[in-house]
């Protein structure tokens, strides 16, 4: 008796068939050119980084960095090799860019600096020093108390040197953190910004509409003049204004800390040094 078996190709062309009967019903593909682009470099190779806002497009003597949002180049990184091929990092912050037949490897580190404005927002320490920390912040959050006195201890560190400002994130899932931000903004108009604003972080689990009124009063505020500022419309719109700044340079959680406009990965007080130390000496 003979022992049959089914060629490989066979048993593939048959799990094709069955596979194209039971995917449902058909689809078809629709398309939108956006907008062509000319390059002012030969291109040769493209990756996008993992959080999809931004492609790296390699050319014959520049990198060139293309903003999906923006939908524009925004800016080149020079080369001086000659490279076929482009990989982003999974942090988004290295390219590796290789050259198959000169067996070259190039590693190159990438990293964004926004330019975060003042705007209005109260400044802790010098108003000119030459670092600003900016510190994304949601007074109902215990990652942000906890991370408040690592900023102080910086402040106090470099005192000539270093300021610090405040941008208010207030996040969703905390019905009172908009409130305590409304109530920084408004014990500012007392000049009790910096304050109450360590009174609220500290006391962040009990946070509701008395004890913020509270803790007002516990920093010496005039409280006639506290509960006229907090239905400020100005303050509340100042407070949206924040977050959407925040958005803009992608904030995804709080805290978020940008020390002249890089983001601090390192949030300890010898992280926060080195940043600072990297800036004085550009300076």
């Amino acid at each position: 008796m003979r022992n049959h078996r089914l060629h490989p190709a066979i048993f593939i062309c048959a799990f094709v068939l069955v596979l194209c009967f039971t995917t449902g019903p058909s689809a078809k593909v629709e398309w939108e050119i956006l907008k062509d682009i000319t390059l002012t470099d030969e291109p040769r190779d493209i990756a996008v980084a993992p959080e999809g806002a931004t492609a790296f497009i390699l050319c014959g003597k520049s990198v060139q960095v293309y903003s999906v949002r923006e939908n524009k180049v925004t800016w080149n990184i020079p080369l001086t090799g000659d490279f076929s091929q482009i990989a982003v990092a999974p942090s988004g912050e290295q390219l590796f860019l290789t050259n198959a037949a000169g067996k070259q490897l190039s590693v190159i580190q990438i990293s964004q600096v926004y330019d975060i404005p003042k705007g209005t927002s109260p400044v802790i320490g010098k108003a000119d020093a030459p670092v600003t920390v900016f510190a994304f912040l949601d007074y109902q959050w215990p990652y942000c108390s906890r991370i408040y006195p690592v900023l102080e201890q910086l402040l106090k560190k470099y005192p000539e040197k270093v300021n610090m400002v405040i941008k208010h994130f207030p996040l969703r899932m905390h019905k009172f953190a908009e409130k305590a931000s409304i109530a920084a903004l408004a014990a500012d108009k007392q000049g009790k910004y910096e304050e109450l604003t360590v009174v609220l972080l500290k006391n962040f689990k009990s946070l509701n509409d008395a004890t913020i009124k509270k803790h007002a009063e516990t920093v010496g505020l005039n409280m006639e003049q506290f509960n006229k500022d907090m239905n400020d419309p100005a303050l509340k719109k100042q407070v949206q204004g924040d977050m959407q700044l925040g958005n803009s340079v992608k904030v995804r959680g709080v805290p978020a800390i940008f020390i002249n406009g890089r983001t601090a990965k390192q949030r300890s007080l010898e992280g926060f040094s080195a940043m600072v130390e990297q800036e004085l000496k550009k300076k």
